[in-house]
């Protein structure tokens, strides 16, 4: 009896992957896996635990216990399209100490137990994911970070309709598909999203838009200030006659008391906190703009804030709509590009399970997706650079 691991996000592709194993290994142990951010849609719960009751697998969730927003506060930096970490400390490395060395997070809960075969699931189990041919770009790198477990495709290497293994089992779809999002990642909130995708949130989730926006001012704020302290830090470790290193030390903890009980959920609102480079003198004032999205305008690409972002997405639906009104049909595309300031198909976001910084550099180039060939070390962005996809 072998084992089966089917990783499970919510969506579509990693339903119809669960059928495929069923099908093809009825009598094996076949197990549902869930990593949760606790940042997803209601009805995305719903979904998966339907899935289980119907396909009759067992599933197992695992959560690191914090939601992505929390997680960029911890490390001070904002994730964007470049730079994903939330799926780093909270998909992969959950997974990956479990898998592995069988390490449990902090929470675990279990649905449908009474289906698994054998509890040694985790005894050299085959890994599968449903990756699709839009996302073939993502394969190798899966497969490379998995090592050496015998990772699997069924999507790529079988034609499945995930629209009819949906309907086979009488199971309606996440509720974000209908709202015309590519997946069923983070309530429409995922970070690598791009112009479009952040776009189509505004338009049909405006609650969530403007929740998030709030979220990315104010850890946009926190971020800036963090870094700023830490440059100065490093500036007067050698030379300090004025104990300016204790000073920084109280700005720390008072930055992390005004806005660790806001991001963790305890208040609605972080309490008051200064820039640190106030207190300098004008011509030393530095604030910088960290982001989710990014804008490239003249081949210079900056850091695009949401609340910034809000003005062009509301022309965009109003072109949008005028465009249908003229032309009577499905708006093209290319032509609401041409006449509006968003990227209308730059919808974002290569997904998760996979670090682009842990890919062999050799691969890069053929797993880069929309990312330049010119890799930005996480270091530099951490240094204070622009945080964007460049």
């Amino acid at each position: 009896m072998r084992n089966h691991i089917i990783f499970t996000s919510g969506g579509l592709s990693s339903f119809a992957v669960a059928d495929f194993v069923k099908q093809h290994f009825p009598m094996d142990n076949i197990l549902l896996y869930f990593t949760d951010t606790l940042w997803e849609n209601a009805d995305l719960y719903r979904f998966i635990k339907e899935a289980s009751d119907k396909l009759e697998l067992p599933l197992l969730t695992h959560a690191d216990g914090r939601t992505p927003i929390q997680v960029m506060f911890d490390e001070k930096f904002i994730f964007n399209s470049r730079v994903g970490n939330c799926s780093k400390r909270l998909k992969m490395e959950v997974s990956d100490r479990f898998i592995r060395k069988g390490i449990k997070p902090k929470f675990e809960k279990w649905r449908n137990r009474q289906y698994l075969k054998n509890e040694n699931f985790l005894d050299n189990p085959i890994l599968y994911f449903g990756i699709g041919f839009n996302e073939m770009h993502r394969q190798d790198a899966i497969a490379f970070n998995w090592q050496p477990y015998q990772v699997e495709f069924p999507l790529i290497d079988h034609i499945i309709d995930n629209d009819e293994i949906l309907a086979k089992y009488s199971i309606r779809r996440p509720e974000l598909y209908d709202l015309s999002f590519s997946h069923n990642n983070c309530n429409g909130r995922c970070v690598k999203g791009g112009q479009a995708h952040f776009a189509n949130l505004y338009d049909k989730m405006p609650d969530v838009y403007n929740e998030l926006k709030i979220q990315e001012f104010h850890l946009k704020n926190a971020v800036d200030s963090y870094h700023y302290l830490m440059r100065l830090k490093k500036e007067v470790q050698e030379n300090d006659p004025w104990d300016l290193a204790g000073f920084i030390e109280m700005e720390l903890e008072q930055l992390d008391k005004a806005y660790r009980p806001y991001f963790y959920g305890e208040v609605e609102k972080p309490g008051m906190y200064l820039h640190p480079s106030v207190s300098a003198s004008a011509d030393q004032w530095e604030f910088r703009t960290y982001a989710f999205m990014k804008k490239t305008k003249n081949k210079v690409t900056k850091p695009l804030m949401l609340k910034e972002f809000e003005s062009s997405a509301r022309a965009m639906l109003r072109k949008k709509e005028e465009i249908k009104r003229k032309n009577g049909v499905q708006v093209n595309l290319f032509e609401l590009s041409e006449q509006t300031d968003v990227d209308v198909l730059d919808h974002g976001g290569c997904g998760c399970f996979f670090d682009y910084e842990d890919v062999p550099s050799d691969n890069k180039p053929a797993l880069a997706c929309k990312l330049s060939e010119s890799v930005v070390p996480v270091e530099e962005l951490l240094d204070g650079q622009l945080c964007v996809l460049l």
